[in-house]
């Protein structure tokens, strides 16, 4: 799951949604904090009115109390409302400096002892645009390595096993890369199979664990932004005991480890946001 901000304005031609009270707003940010460790304080009434209003509808529940009750005795529809609030936000190669950087700390590391195959986590995968940005940065450099692609949404691991993708999420690609790594087709771009066979998708929600261990590299860009601190720390943990010893963590460019973790990560790179784990292996 990598997503976008929670500041949108509303969408034009949107229908228009009734306010909801100050308490209901209060129970409702309580509960998306509470449920996914979510910095819920962050999103405007306005963002939140709109995201409730469909699922409300769908569920025929028209009180917010009634309607959270609901969601806790039901995990399908707690993961349809978060659908609605983790808007996400991807493209290949998004601020390529980092990946620059990334692939270079990782060549330097392959082949060393332990180094000899390397596991990525990219994570939220969203669509995949990010995930197979990392697949060709291996390529390029004959690196051996998969990556792991893990998001909640099915339907965005759909597109990224379909690997298609319409032309203009590619608009930033250089010519060589496009190339080497991309098919046009008559509407779409599809992945080119040296990436796709470097990928496989899981499902998982990131705020309940990760999905394995003994990665070389994790890419966790743009997640932390929507944690509590307390949420941050604890998946920093989760990361922590995830990395080879002097694995690498990236994350997202306006984003820092929560403090209560700083003792676990030094700083590669710090304006491209590329920390190693620090510590023995766990």
């Amino acid at each position: 799951m990598a997503a976008g901000g929670p500041l949108r304005g509303p969408c034009a031609g949107c229908v228009p949604v009734s306010p909801l009270p100050d308490e209901d707003l209060r129970r409702l940010r309580t509960w998306i904090t509470r449920s996914w460790g979510l910095a819920a304080g962050e999103y405007r009434a306005s963002f939140l009115e709109r995201r409730l209003a469909p699922r409300l509808r769908a569920t025929g529940i028209s009180s917010v109390q009634a309607y959270l009750a609901h969601a806790d005795s039901h995990p399908a529809e707690a993961r349809a409302f978060l659908g609605k609030l983790l808007v996400p936000t991807t493209e290949f190669f998004r601020n390529p400096e980092v990946f620059d950087r990334l692939q270079s700390f990782l060549a330097v590391r392959a082949g060393r002892p332990g180094w000899e195959t390397l596991r990525l986590l990219s994570a939220p995968s969203s669509t995949g645009e990010e995930t197979y940005s990392l697949a060709a940065l291996l390529e390029e450099r004959g690196i051996r390595g998969r990556i792991l692609a893990a998001d909640r949404s099915r339907a965005s691991l759909r597109t990224l096993s379909r690997g298609e993708y319409p032309p203009r999420t590619l608009r930033t690609l250089n010519r060589e890369r496009f190339s080497r790594y991309f098919r046009a087709e008559e509407d779409a771009v599809s992945v080119a199979p040296a990436l796709r066979r470097r990928v496989l998708a899981v499902c998982a929600d990131l705020t309940q664990g990760l999905p394995g261990r003994g990665f070389h590299a994790v890419v966790m860009r743009n997640l932390f932004i929507y944690l509590t601190e307390e949420a941050q720390a604890r998946i920093l943990r989760e990361v922590h005991g995830a990395l080879v010893p002097g694995g690498l963590l990236v994350l997202g460019r306006v984003e820092a480890p929560a403090r209560a973790c700083s003792g676990m990560f030094a700083v590669l790179d710090r304006e491209a946001r590329i920390y190693e784990r620090a510590g023995r292996a766990e």
